[in-house]
């Protein structure tokens, strides 16, 4: 019983997150991953104002919440509201934007002025967290029980039911329910469908300030992070597991993964194991669950699967004589400059550059998942660390050559992602986003410590690989990469993979194998990812999981969009721009890493919602003009081309 009442008070947090989740999903249909960080910023405000300016702590929270309540108001009107109409992913990585700018906002907050250590007991000494009453702690068999704990159990639950009463009863909640219905009708009979979606941010901003300033003296604080990646996950999966329709069963739910959590935790000693059972809760949740129906869930799911494609060169342009030289002659001169490097380049900038280009790979690797399979992920760095720690057991455990450990991690890369594609064959968009997110939590906590899957020490790579040669093994694996991409995108496969990102049931009914389809895009790109991860990992030296966060799978994710999804030639600009600026352009602009943070990625979104890929393609085509005289950009009323039939009635 006092495991089940500690997994309780730490629960109250989870569920508070969960419900703001759910309330912010039913009013724009879209997972905030900055939600945590709101929370964060609540936190950094109740410290700054209690401990640096000795403030009250009734007057603290209400200022740090009105702030956290003001904030979450300016990110929908100011910046979601702008993208509303984009496709879901784009939404998804303006939230990953928005987290970016609020801790840099936290930044801005004068740190505590700590007497103690700074992260409290692990059973909940409030340490130098503010609390609202004091009194000697409780013993209560095998915990103690502090202020913190009396204060989650408390509020958490006159909490939920408030919010409960909000929605059933008040105007502003049944409207809500009307917009995450049917919001285009609910806008017919008058309901101002985007201040309802504004309440509701302000609404889950508000219960995400409240569920961390509970937890905080609970489970401890951090001057950097409040509320990270692994706490939010806990609160996005019980939103997950309730479809995102419930806050009753959101509640619920995450009061029980915080029972579930202590209750592993206690038995086992090892907090890694509680992000693994986690990952099968969500997993076994989500394949059991029916498809989404109605109008909201299939516009739901559908959103995730718009991509802009990439119109190619007419074929009186790519065969004109002119324009097949220069692009010859541009090919080759990139291949010399990049080639060059190494030469120009101290050691220090060539290592730099050598796992940029492997980060690359991996975002080229997602390109056949996300782009043109249609399968959104948020685990794709998981899987490169999956072909990373499981090489470096091959190598310095077993004892096997370097490269065929190579090809034995690319395999299992290949393997794993497979395993989790079989639950794609019933779950698309945000499930499937939430379920990859969750294995790449476990892997990092879990999987990648684990001593019969990682090597004990450092992963040395051959001594011939000195830091050039990386660089040629690392170009080589991108230029491969890109070439089996382009020949995948050009082939029967390719083709299907679109086909069945379109319109799945058109595909099938024309004779594509949906199901092997989409197994095939995980493989393929999981065989990449891991290959890469492998080389990586040899570089760097290390395989574990501080090399291999879950943070660095939405920056892989950020960096395909904002290079262009659907484009190789994006997911490489993409990667450059976000790893190649902080080091290099700041040195010689100031303040020009601020393009890579929250800011840049949010004006990038803003400006160009196609990506960087865009721009590149904009000026492939008034090159082609120039040299040619004809233009490819189609005219208005033209039409798109009727493709020729293909084999056994595979679509075009």
């Amino acid at each position: 019983m006092d495991i089940i009442v500690l997994g309780l008070a730490i629960g109250m947090g989870s569920a508070l997150l969960a419900v703001g989740l759910v309330l912010i999903y039913k009013a724009n249909r879209v997972i905030n991953l900055a939600h945590g960080e709101l929370g964060a910023f609540t936190v950094a405000m109740m410290l700054a104002l209690t401990i640096n300016a000795d403030w009250n702590y009734w007057a603290a929270l209400a200022t740090s919440l009105a702030a956290t309540a003001l904030l979450s108001a300016w990110v929908e009107r100011i910046i979601l509201r702008r993208l509303f109409r984009s496709p879901r992913v784009i939404l998804l990585i303006a939230t990953i934007g928005v987290a970016q700018l609020i801790i840099v906002l936290r930044l801005v907050i004068p740190k505590p002025k700590l007497a103690s250590s700074e992260l409290a007991g692990l059973f909940g000494g409030a340490g130098d967290f503010p609390v609202p009453f004091h009194f000697d702690p409780i013993p209560f068999g095998n915990i103690v029980l502090h202020p913190g704990h009396i204060l989650a159990l408390i509020v958490g639950p006159l909490l939920a039911l408030a919010v409960f009463a909000f929605l059933r009863w008040s105007p502003y909640g049944i409207a809500l329910r009307a917009a995450a219905e049917n919001a285009p009708r609910a806008r017919l009979l008058g309901i101002p469908v985007r201040r309802v979606s504004t309440v509701a941010w302000v609404v889950a901003g508000l219960l995400s300030g409240v569920a961390s300033v509970l937890l905080a003296p609970i489970i401890g604080f951090s001057s950097t992070e409040a509320v990270g990646l692994p706490i939010l996950m806990r609160g996005l999966a019980a939103a997950t597991i309730a479809r995102m329709e419930s806050v009753g069963i959101a509640f619920a739910v995450g009061l029980g993964l915080g029972v579930a959590d202590q209750v592993v935790f206690y038995s086992t000693g090892r907090s890694g194991l509680t992000d693994l059972i986690l990952f099968v809760f969500v997993a076994a949740a989500l394949v059991a669950r029916r498809r989404a129906k109605g109008r909201a869930g299939v516009s739901e799911e559908s959103s995730w699967e718009s991509v802009e494609p990439v119109r190619p060169l007419p074929i009186e342009i790519a065969a004109h004589p002119r324009w097949r030289a220069v692009a010859r002659a541009g090919k080759l001169a990139g291949v010399a400059t990049v080639a060059a490097l190494p030469f120009v380049l101290g050691p220090s900038s060539t290592f730099l550059l050598a796992t940029v280009f492997l980060v690359a790979a991996v975002a080229v690797s997602m390109t056949v998942l996300t782009g043109w399979a249609g399968q959104m992920s948020l685990g794709q760095w998981a899987i490169a660390g999956v072909g990373g720690v499981f090489g470096s057991q091959l190598v310095v455990e077993m004892g096997l050559p370097f490269w065929f450990a190579f090809v034995l991690a690319a395999a299992a890369g290949g393997v794993v992602a497979l395993l989790l594609g079989l639950p794609a064959l019933r779950l698309e968009g945000s499930a499937l986003a939430v379920m990859t997110l969750a294995f790449a939590v476990a892997a990092a906590s879990w999987l990648f410590d684990e001593p019969w899957f990682k090597a004990e020490g450092f992963f040395p790579r051959p001594l011939y690989l000195t830091i050039r040669w990386y660089f040629a093994v690392a170009l080589a694996f991108l230029v491969i990469t890109v070439a089996v991409m382009g020949a995948i995108r050009r082939s029967r496969v390719g083709r299907n993979m679109i086909a069945v990102r379109d319109n799945p049931a058109q595909a099938a009914a024309m004779g594509v194998n949906v199901v092997r389809t989409k197994l095939g895009a995980f493989a393929i790109s999981g065989v990449l990812a891991a290959g890469a991860g492998f080389l990586w990992a040899a570089g760097v030296e290390l395989a574990d999981g501080s090399v291999f966060p879950a943070i660095r799978s939405l920056s892989i994710v950020a960096a395909v969009v904002i290079g262009g999804l659907g484009s190789t030639a994006g997911a490489i600009l993409g990667a450059l721009y976000m790893l190649v600026i902080p080091y290099w352009v700041s040195d010689l602009i100031p303040n020009a890493g601020l393009l890579t943070t929250g800011f840049g990625l949010l004006l990038l979104l803003l400006m160009l919602p196609g990506g960087l890929a865009r721009v590149l393609y904009g000026g492939r085509d008034l090159a082609a003009k120039w040299l040619t005289g004809i233009d490819p950009r189609p005219k208005a009323g033209d039409t798109e081309p009727v493709p020729e039939p293909l084999e056994e009635g595979v679509l075009a």
